[in-house]
């Protein structure tokens, strides 16, 4: 299955090392938000959409990229990291992708380290081993099924 993986990650860049995991793992295209070409989107089976959290939701990149698109009848899947993982943070996001016609076929969420000029709030050393398996395993199961 051609799987492309879109992402947003700036801040300490806990996205894409859980982008880079599952990249990794099933022979994905690892694409930066802005370097995103909705034309080659159609190159793929699977794509995934994913961010850190900011304010409740995915970074607004994600919603600008997804709003160009017309319609795309793929399965897609939704990945962040956040100082704490909740189900609601994609629901804006799923709801977007699902009014373009995709199919959200999984998501995952696992904690990344949190905090602000230099200073760590929560979560110091996430996302950690366990966290990237956990995004393999995931991956490798969405890939496989």
């Amino acid at each position: 299955m051609k799987t492309a993986i879109i992402y947003k990650s700036y801040h300490r860049m806990n996205t894409e090392k859980v982008a880079k995991a599952m990249a990794e793992a099933v022979g994905a295209t690892m694409v930066k938000v802005e370097d995103a070409r909705i034309d080659d989107l159609s190159a793929y089976d699977l794509i995934g959409f994913g961010s850190g959290i900011y304010a409740g939701r995915p970074h607004r990149s994600l919603f600008t990229l997804v709003e160009k698109i017309d319609s795309m009848k793929k399965k897609a899947f939704i990945f962040s990291t956040s100082g704490k993982p909740k189900e609601e943070y994609h629901r804006l996001l799923r709801e977007q992708l699902k009014a373009k016609g995709c199919q959200i076929v999984g998501e995952f969420q696992c904690q990344g380290q949190s905090g602000l000029l230099g200073f760590t709030f929560a979560n110091r050393g996430h996302p950690d081993e366990k966290d990237l398996q956990d995004a393999r395993a995931f991956i490798k199961g969405l890939v496989s099924g």
